[in-house]
């Protein structure tokens, strides 16, 4: 018995100790598996439907990673390249300018009202007009195009993170189906509850997936729709928007308000307040705030084979966490925390307390 229980403190010391020496290895690339890994649970149900129709797990593995390659990436690759080029052939002088004459027509605009207003108000106008004033368009335009400089060298550790993911992506779609059933057998956890985890954390990564992708889609178009109207690159500047929307706090005004500030420059006042409204009432407001706990709900009561048993609030919410903790991919990250967290809840519930 004492030669048993050294053995099995030895072997439970050992197997601790390669399992750090095992993530230490991999660390540069546990960030991409564990996204290549989330996309996969994501899209299973459509990979499940190819693999009906083709009966091949390699050529659909295959359709599938180009599939979300063409859906995930290459858009970002577009937004990428045009942004790299705007950044190296971009007319520091022209920008100062830009902003210098914007500044001019905002207090001149200003001073048409200005002897209407009452004493009080006057002095903060004057003070706000004293302080526009001040501003060193020169250092902010050379700040912008520092941001977009540095943004543009890191699509490039966005690239290799991409080919990785990938990669990933389609071995997990290949061996996906041996690896589940082999982590069955490994995990000392009774099959019906892995099961039910894993089905609650998969519905809850779907939702989320294909809600993002509707909402992203949704207020791209909105955007690039009155972006042809007034002439702008409809694709470029729709494909921008749909993915700035996904940045918290900010979201689409990082690509509408440079383009309101521009008709401002053109002495277009009535595109300026067209473009703001409509971007702040219409796309910010109803097409995000309002519609997307919607698509969430239809996409749990339709789309889903099985719906989750949180509640899409608290979906809403996972995703807005996750994308301020994590970043872009924090929009998948979020809610998998929140669903694993409740599912082994639940499991706890049912070991300990049933």
């Amino acid at each position: 018995m004492v030669s048993n229980s050294k053995g099995s403190y030895f072997f439970l010391v050992a197997f601790v100790l390669t399992l750090l020496a095992l993530l230490k290895l991999y660390s540069p690339f546990l960030m991409n598996l564990l996204i290549a890994f989330l996309l996969f649970i994501a899209t299973q149900s459509i990979f499940q439907i190819i693999l009906k129709k083709i009966k091949s797990e390699f050529f659909s593995s295959l359709l599938m990673t180009l599939l979300l390659l063409l859906l995930c990436f290459m858009p970002i690759f577009y937004v990428a390249i045009n942004l790299a080029s705007f950044a190296t052939n971009v007319d520091l002088n022209g920008f100062q300018n830009i902003f210098a004459l914007m500044q001019q027509k905002l207090i001149n605009f200003s001073r048409q009202f200005f002897d209407y207003l009452p004493s009080a108000v006057q002095q903060e106008v004057e003070s706000l007009l004293l302080r526009i004033n001040s501003i060193d368009w020169a250092e902010i335009v050379k700040k912008i195009l520092g941001f977009i400089a540095k943004l543009s060298a890191n699509s490039i550790y966005f690239v290799s993170d991409a080919v990785f993911i990938v990669i990933f992506l389609f071995f997990f779609y290949f061996y996906g189906n041996k690896l589940g059933k082999y982590f069955i057998e490994v995990i000392p956890i009774d099959k019906r509850q892995i099961k039910s985890l894993y089905d609650e954390v998969s519905a809850v990564i779907s939702v989320v997936f294909y809600s993002s992708i509707l909402s992203m889609v949704l207020q791209g178009m909105l955007f690039g729709i009155l972006m042809a109207f007034y002439g702008y690159n409809a694709i470029l500047l729709g494909v921008f928007y749909g993915f700035a929307s996904l940045i918290p706090v900010v979201g689409g005004t990082l690509v509408w308000l440079p383009v309101a500030c521009y008709e401002l420059y053109l002495g277009n006042f009535t595109n300026t307040i067209i473009i703001t409204l409509y971007s702040i009432i219409v796309i910010a407001t109803i097409a995000d705030n309002g519609v997307k706990p919607f698509i969430i709900t239809f996409i749990n009561r339709v789309l889903i084979e099985e719906p989750v048993k949180i509640n899409e609030m608290l979906i809403f919410f996972a995703i807005i966490a996750g994308l301020s903790s994590f970043g872009f991919w924090g929009i998948v990250l979020g809610p998998a925390i929140t669903a694993l967290f409740i599912a082994m809840l639940r499991i706890y519930q049912n070991l300990y307390k049933g």
